[in-house]
């Protein structure tokens, strides 16, 4: 009678188990969790963020690997994009050490908001872009929720930059 009891509540704790375990396992891990809080935050700041190609890739690499956080021009514009990547084996050389223009370069009434938007920065952020959407990044998604802040206070630089330069 005791071996008979001991193994219906084994059978018990094990179908419990398979029960549970699913469960368990569609819980976010920590990592999950701070990109969740990221990309929230980013939303409440009126920041759009995307899965997107890296920016300057060659039109055959389309995967989706980059995280883009970006700010749309207030009014819709027609621009001289440009493409600034840390990193990066294509372009050529800029005036900012450890990037390159990839594509085509900003004029040089950009240079003092980029020097401005690279000091504050996260080290996490490889690309920076001004295209006909908006201005843009691409961020690993490393280090504080408070990096958000940063990110948007340099967006919000490059994008009234754009909107003195291209207005």
């Amino acid at each position: 009678m005791v071996r008979h009891n001991s193994m219906v509540w084994l059978l018990i704790i094990f179908c419990l188990a398979v029960a549970v375990s699913p469960i368990l396992w569609m819980k976010s891990s920590p990592r999950q969790q701070h990109i969740t809080d990221c990309r929230r935050k980013a939303r409440g700041l009126s920041i759009n963020v995307n899965l997107r190609h890296c920016p300057g890739a060659p039109e055959a690499e389309q995967r989706l690997d980059t995280v883009y956080y970006w700010l749309p021009w207030l009014e819709a514009k027609k621009v001289q994009g440009w493409i600034l990547q840390r990193s990066s084996r294509r372009g050529w050389d800029s005036l900012f050490k450890d990037w390159r223009w990839v594509n085509n370069e900003a004029n040089k009434e950009w240079h003092e908001v980029i020097n401005f938007c690279l000091s504050e920065l996260p080290e996490g952020v490889t690309t920076i872009q001004v295209s006909n959407e908006g201005v843009g990044l691409v961020w690993d998604e490393r280090g504080a929720i408070d990096l958000i802040d940063k990110i948007h206070i340099s967006l919000l630089e490059l994008r009234q930059k754009g909107e003195e330069i291209f207005s």
